[in-house]
């Protein structure tokens, strides 16, 4: 039997600065922080996140929020081998929750061509 882990990430915001960003995962353990990733983003993009807002959380407007996450998601993109270009955001406000549409990231891997052992190349 094959079970897929469940991961859960909670937001909740009692005020317009006291919100919360919360995970727990199927053991029951529960992590707070002001930035969160799970599965390969915890390796390689919560790094990324954490030197991006931390004791920045109350100032970061929302499209300096989106340029880190399309940067993050940039680099997942160029470090997982199986992944796509593609990804959603979802946004939290007192006001309600918004999904965006699919967002495609600009991508160019010209810069591996001269890299040896990458491709078609045959020495």
């Amino acid at each position: 039997m094959r079970v897929t882990p469940v991961f859960f990430v909670s937001v909740g915001i009692q005020s317009p600065l006291n919100s919360f960003l919360a995970y727990v995962d199927l053991l029951g353990t529960t992590y707070s922080a002001s930035t969160l990733a799970t599965g390969y983003g915890a390796y390689i993009a919560q790094p990324l996140l954490r030197k991006a807002v931390e004791r920045r959380e109350n100032i970061l407007t929302e499209d300096e929020a989106r340029k880190i996450l399309e940067e993050s998601m940039r680099v997942l993109f160029y470090r997982d081998a199986r992944s796509i270009n593609q990804f959603q955001i979802a946004t939290i406000t007192a006001q309600g929750t918004s999904i965006s549409e699919p967002r495609q990231l600009d991508t160019s891997w010209s810069f591996a061509e001269g890299i040896r052992g990458y491709g078609a190349q045959t020495e």
